[in-house]
């Protein structure tokens, strides 16, 4: 840890204080949270990056990267992660909701035992919502470096916008997705694909400010923004996933948003003009996209207009068993079982008994699917209230803290709106897919999560050492 800046130091002198006096290596900033072996660090690093890069497109490697990265983490952080400067993160917030997220685990699947023990499992497991909190080794891995994060997540959409050459199948495929089939480059499937990919473009434009900056070498990098970015958001429309698209709108409305702000507040003089360009630009760009692959989009929308009609008419029964309407016939069954566990729900393997025990679904579907295509239901029904009052207060206390360290010039303006439009994406698309409970969204949360708690623990470190307050909005 740094000595602390003086008192009179603005906060964004501070933080430049901190960062030179640390002497960051060659390519990984050294750990400012801690000071673990370095053996231990470097095994923890190399794993972390592998799995970054890979953790989607590659099987068993990255999942033995990631369970090592998962490891050394928890082990810096119980051996290391003692108090400093009155903070300890070993007693953070997020780490205490980790615990409760074993406690509650814990009291469903008890409740399941005693309730209807027929259908419990044999065994205690709390790996369903647990694994939403491996940002936190992520972030003890990072050392509350903003440029290891950057490094980070540069890695992983490198390696994502590889994934069609690794695990797909190459040009072939972006040949049939430009011809109207759907694709998903070997994803998982089209679904993930899509908010994979979705993530990506929203983080590339969070930081837009940042790699298209007027410096040495700025047209190289600003030429490998505009490939990356029309790349993701060209792979988000051949999935052809009307989810993801409707959590894009929405994240984008968020991200224009806080843009005009930024240009109210910094070009005052000039922001008519500014504001009219920026306009002018996504305008032109979002008419240029629409002609190429409007039809894509056209047909996709059309597929299910006989569905919405029936839905709008509030015959259920009549719903045909389409893409949406699997849907809405398993959340109609999944709204009774809820009924009867609200509190506590079923147990760890509650979606899969309204399948496995349904008298209304139809045999096919019962084969066929085993989530709800809903991460909501699916929690609720699997841990009740408690599951989504958990959820919710991890969201309230990243979120939270992203303003707060925000307002006092802690975090940058470019994480903020990543958190925001990222929180707004992922708890719409949730909506319609289960990813909270699949590994592309324990990725997306241990990245996107990893990266922004590394820099909220060393903002709160920072603010202790040097009486640092958050200023009022």
């Amino acid at each position: 840890m740094s000595n602390p800046p003086p008192q009179s130091a603005s906060p964004a002198e501070a933080i430049g204080a901190a960062r030179f006096s640390l002497q960051p290596t060659r390519w990984w900033a050294p750990n400012r949270l801690m000071h673990p072996r370095p053996w231990l660090q470097t095994a923890g690093v190399l794993a972390l990056l592998i799995y970054g890069a890979f953790g989607i497109s590659l099987d068993s490697v990255p999942d033995k990267a990631s369970q090592l990265a998962n490891l050394c983490g928890l082990v810096m952080l119980a051996l290391y992660g003692k108090p400093v400067d009155g903070v300890s993160l070993r007693r953070s917030g997020i780490v205490w909701l980790a615990v409760a997220a074993i406690g509650v685990s814990l009291i469903s699947w008890i409740a399941s035992w005693i309730l209807h023990p027929q259908w419990a499992e044999s065994s205690f497991k709390v790996h369903r919502l647990t694994n939403w909190f491996a940002m936190i080794p992520v972030a003890v891995l990072l050392g509350g470096q903003a440029r290891n994060t950057y490094l980070l997540w540069g890695l992983a959409v490198a390696g994502l916008l590889l994934s069609p050459w690794i695990s797909g199948g190459g040009l072939a495929e972006w040949q049939r997705g430009l011809a109207g089939n759907r694709v998903d480059f070997g994803l998982h499937n089209a679904q993930h694909t899509a908010m994979l990919f979705g993530t990506a473009a929203l983080g590339l434009l969070a930081f837009a400010p940042q790699i298209l900056r007027k410096r040495r070498g700025c047209w190289l990098y600003r030429t490998v923004w505009v490939l990356a970015l029309a790349t993701s958001i060209t792979a988000v429309i051949l999935t052809q996933t009307r989810g993801v698209w409707g959590g894009m709108l929405m994240a984008l409305a968020v991200t224009l948003c806080a843009a005009a702000v930024a240009l109210h507040k910094h070009f005052r003089n000039r922001r008519r003009y500014i504001t009219a360009a920026v306009i002018t630009v996504c305008g032109v760009a979002v008419l240029a996209g629409y002609l190429s692959v409007g039809d894509i989009v056209d047909h996709r929308l059309d597929d299910e207009q006989k569905t919405f009609a029936l839905l709008e008419q509030g015959d259920l029964d009549k719903i045909p068993y389409t893409s949406v309407g699997v849907r809405l016939h398993t959340w109609a069954e999944a709204l009774d079982w809820i009924a009867q566990r609200p509190l506590v729900g079923w147990g760890g393997n509650g979606r899969s008994l309204i399948f496995d025990h349904s008298t209304t679904l139809p045999d096919e579907i019962k084969r066929n699917f085993g989530h709800l295509h809903n991460s909501y239901l699916d929690l609720v029904v699997n841990f009740g209230l408690l599951g989504l009052l958990l959820l919710a207060a991890l969201v309230y206390w990243l979120l939270n803290r992203c303003l707060r360290f925000y307002r006092a010039g802690l975090l940058s303006g470019s994480n903020l709106v990543f958190a925001l439009s990222f929180a707004v994406f992922f708890g719409i698309i949730n909506l319609f897919e289960s990813y909270l409970f699949y590994e592309s969204g324990r990725l997306a949360l241990a990245l996107v999560g990893g990266g922004l708690l590394t820099q909220l623990w060393a903002a709160k470190r920072l603010q202790a050492a040097g009486g640092l307050v958050p200023s009022s909005p």
